[in-house]
Parts: C-alpha cells; sequence; structure tokens
C-alpha cells in the first residue's frame, strides 16, 4: 500500500462507502443503503483503491470478495471512525448548546408495541436539548447490537445479545409471543384439546437466525426469517410455525389467517432494553436520553412488566421471583427451582425419561449478567 501522509474529507467518504459495501456484502445491497448508483459506488471504490495503492476486494460476475488488503484497511477504518465519534461526544460534553446529533437505533417490530413509549422519550429529551439532532434507524437485532458496540449507533432499544458482553442495558418493558401456525399450516385444523407437544416439537420451525435464542436445537429444520416481518412471511405461507408477537398477531387472529398453538403452555417473554457501549457511557447526550427512556417506561408501572414463564425465555434469561432477569450465557434451561407446581413443561424442555422437571438439575454455564427487571 502507498504512504499517506495526509487524510482529507473525501477520504473519509470513500472509507464509508467501501465499509458499507463490505457489512452489506454486495454492491447491489450497499446501493440501496447509501442511496447512490452503481456508476458512482464503483468508481468511488476505483478511487479508493488508487488511493491506497491496492486492490481490496474483488466484484463483477463472480460476486463480492474482500482481499486481505480491504480486511486491514475496513478494520483500520472501523478504528478510525469509532475515534471521530469518540471526539465527538467528548466534545458535546463541553457545551451543550451546539447542535449534536445523537444516533438511536431501534430493532424491528419494537416501535409498534403498545407498551413502547419511544415518541415520549423523545419530546421529553428535547425539552432539556432542543438543539440535538435525531439519526434514527429501524434495524435488525444483530445489527443492532453490533453497531451499538462499535460505537456507530450512540443508543440501542432492543433485546438484550449476550454476544457482545461489553454493552450494558437498562430494562424498559416486556413484550411478549405465542408460537403460531397459518391457516394453511397442517396443525392450524388440529384443536387444542387433540394438539400435544409432540406436534409441536416436530414441526418446521422459523427462526431468527442469528438472534436465535428459543429453539436452536431446530435450527436446521426450518426457515430462517432475518427480522420480524420476514419471519411472518414465512410463518404465514404455513411451510414454518414460529413465534410472532401478540400485537403483530392478534390481527391476523380476528383475521382467521394465524392461530397460536397451545398458548397455554407455550409462549416467550423478552425484556426490551436500552443499550449502550462503553463509548457512549461518556456521552453526555447518550445517558440523559437512556434517562428519559426509562422514566417514561418507568410512568406506566407494572403495566410494562408481562407475567413471566416459569423457564428460560427467549434471548436467555430466566425470571426468578425476586423480580432479577439473570442472562444466562446459552440457550433455553428450566428454571426448575422456580416453577409452580403442576406447571407445564414447555416445549423446549424436556426431563430425562423418568425424571421429574423439578428433580431436573440443569448445568449452568459459567458467567452470568444480571439486571433488574423493574
Amino acid at each position: 500500500m502507498s504512504h499517506i501522509s495526509q487524510i482529507y474529507d473525501i477520504d473519509l467518504k470513500l472509507l464509508r462507502c467501501f465499509c458499507t459495501i463490505v457489512e452489506e456484502g454486495s454492491f447491489t445491497a450497499a446501493q440501496a443503503a447509501l442511496n447512490l448508483s452503481q456508476s458512482t459506488l464503483s468508481e468511488n471504490l476505483k478511487s479508493l483503491e488508487i488511493r491506497l495503492g491496492t486492490r481490496l476486494c474483488r466484484r463483477g460476475p463472480k460476486g463480492f470478495k474482500l482481499f486481505r488488503e480491504g480486511e486491514v484497511v475496513y478494520k483500520a477504518a472501523k478504528e478510525l471512525f469509532a475515534s471521530v465519534e469518540a471526539f465527538k461526544q467528548k466534545a458535546s460534553n463541553i457545551n451543550q448548546n451546539t447542535v449534536y446529533e445523537l444516533s438511536i437505533g431501534i430493532q424491528d417490530g419494537i416501535v409498534e408495541n403498545p407498551h413502547a413509549r419511544i415518541h415520549d422519550a423523545i419530546h421529553r429529551f428535547c425539552d432539556y436539548y432542543p438543539n440535538v439532532r435525531f439519526r434514527m434507524e429501524v434495524m435488525l437485532g444483530f445489527q443492532l447490537a453490533g453497531r451499538v458496540a462499535d460505537g456507530i449507533v450512540h443508543v440501542g432499544i432492543g433485546l438484550v445479545n449476550e454476544h457482545y458482553p461489553q454493552l450494558t442495558y437498562e430494562h424498559l418493558f416486556d413484550e411478549q409471543g405465542f408460537m403460531c401456525c397459518s391457516s394453511r399450516h397442517p396443525l392450524f385444523a388440529v384443536p387444542d384439546a387433540q394438539l400435544t407437544m409432540a406436534d409441536i416439537e416436530s414441526a418446521a420451525y422459523c427462526n431468527r437466525g442469528h438472534l436465535e435464542y428459543y429453539h436452536p436445537e431446530r435450527a436446521r429444520r426450518g426457515d430462517i426469517g432475518l427480522g420480524i416481518q420476514s419471519q411472518l412471511a414465512l410463518i404465514l405461507s404455513g411451510r414454518n410455525i414460529g413465534y410472532v408477537l401478540d400485537h403483530t398477531a392478534q390481527p391476523l387472529f380476528d383475521g382467521g389467517s394465524l392461530r397460536a398453538l397451545r398458548p397455554d403452555l407455550v409462549r416467550i417473554v423478552n425484556p426490551i432494553t436500552a443499550m449502550m457501549g462503553p463509548a457512549a457511557a461518556d456521552f453526555k447526550l447518550a445517558r440523559h436520553f437512556v434517562d428519559c427512556l426509562i422514566d417514561v417506561h418507568m410512568e406506566l408501572g407494572q403495566a410494562r412488566l408481562l407475567p413471566r414463564p416459569d423457564f428460560a425465555t427467549g434471548c436467555g434469561t430466566v425470571v426468578n421471583r425476586d423480580g432479577v432477569s439473570s442472562v444466562l450465557s446459552s440457550m433455553s434451561y428450566p428454571a426448575a427451582r422456580h416453577r409452580n407446581e403442576g406447571a407445564p413443561t414447555p416445549a423446549a424442555i424436556e426431563a430425562p425419561d423418568g425424571a421429574d422437571m423439578d428433580d431436573f438439575e440443569v448445568p449452568r454455564p459459567g458467567r452470568q449478567r444480571h439486571y433488574s427487571a423493574a
């Protein structure tokens, strides 16, 4: 690579285009993300390669492939952008009357939840900081956690993701989902009285890909829906069963195109959280926005908390009776010692042959993370 003695604004622009191509995995996807034509995107990449004196990736009929030099540049660019963002955040603490940008990421399926009060938090925050400009984006869960961890997004609103232990979480409210099938699925016509857990266990299950903790043992027996709407489309096709959030499912229940499978036995309750990375923790505006999120959701009272299943719920959380949520470092486990007498065994967990669930000791993986559920 050539020696670069000075970095200019145009270099940052070219590097951002290159990083978007890498993160999207193709020129076509990057075009949509950047709202640029293919010719402009290709010219930007070519200019960057000339500036650096090396080819960064392969593009063309054989598809996109990142070269070793491209990997080095991508990693260095991410570190550069994180440093720039850290400077902006620290500088914003000097004078709160200056116009600054606050980047917020929201996981798909959350804004329309009846318990979500994100709009109220924005309104309250702007009473204190009217000069702040918001940059807000709805994205997939694994994308959200990664961008918050990298410092690209200051505050994320979504599910806990255990793959990023450097993130901190503040509980806002709960969301609930039921295992569902569409009217095209064979189980749709089976009455609840005749529907067994074996029927549900044997059906192809649509999982959420990178953000899948519910039934990892089924991941190879069904389709993958990256995002709430993608997963719903696959479930409605009749190919799979899968969890659907209650506020998304209710209109489809009413219309007769979807049904819940044994809701008395199978459901999930996930804590929706506000998350920040290490860099954002020193950013005053990000901290204050999280405070506003907490305040407006606390005003909901107990309505923001849903009854928890007495077993490990979605995203690896298990809620004990003392009201503390423990985020386990692996997939679903039953909270055997805290289950009500006579409570049904969840579909995802079975005791060994001849054993009672209350006597079934489940090995707990090493470290756990904790945060208050109230």
